[in-house]
């Protein structure tokens, strides 16, 4: 992709050049699933995507900032459609969301809690510009269940998605799973009681 293409010089104001954009992640991607995470290069990036090593910086200022967007570019954010209570929301919506960490999603999911334990500049882009904004929405249910009295008033929101994300991780990153029906199904009962758990202790009490 020739460089009059792939980007033009950035003004301010520009729009961003979805194209290249586009492109690079893609190609980021493909490599992270093919690639041990050390031959993902700006070189061998530079090469499969046909955009010049100064376009690409034009737009990621590191190899690191790069990586991180890639990663992010193939998760969907976690959609959450009111049920009657908070606790049916978050976990009918983990649930939907949970059905996507297979494959390649799932294999680049682990590869970022794998490539975030040895690069810090990697772990702290990703948690800044990507992993902590997909928090948003469940905090968002969260504050709603304290507000409607669902929940006490006095619920850490922080500490308690960091124990609900918590949970879908270990069982679906790193607990190893059947793909059969009956596994699945097991799954999806022990992290909904784990859960649970968690959204007892948080329950506003009646004085």
């Amino acid at each position: 992709m020739p460089d009059s293409v792939a980007v033009a010089d950035r003004r301010p104001g520009r729009p961003r050049d979805t194209a290249l954009e586009s492109s690079v992640l893609s190609s980021t991607v493909e490599l992270l699933l093919e690639r041990d995470t050390r031959e993902v290069t700006i070189s061998a990036i530079t090469e499969r995507s046909g955009v010049s090593r100064a376009a690409l910086y034009r737009r990621w200022s590191s190899r690191e900032e790069l990586i991180a967007a890639a990663l992010d570019s193939v998760r969907s954010s976690i959609g959450f459609r009111r049920r009657d209570t908070a606790l049916e929301t978050i976990l009918a919506s983990y649930e939907e969301a949970a059905i996507d960490v297979e494959g390649r999603v799932g294999a680049l999911v682990k590869k970022r809690v794998a490539m975030g334990l040895e690069n810090d500049e990697l772990r702290a882009l990703s948690w800044n510009r990507h992993v902590s904004r997909r928090r948003e929405p469940i905090a968002a249910e969260i504050r709603h269940g304290i507000t409607s009295g669902e929940l006490s008033p006095d619920v850490d929101v922080e500490a308690m998605i960091d124990l609900i994300n918590g949970l879908y991780y270990y069982q679906f990153v790193v607990r190893p799973a059947g793909s059969d029906a009956a596994s699945i199904a097991e799954t999806r009962e022990r992290v909904r009681n784990a859960v649970k758990l968690v959204w007892d202790g948080a329950l506003r009490r009646q004085p």
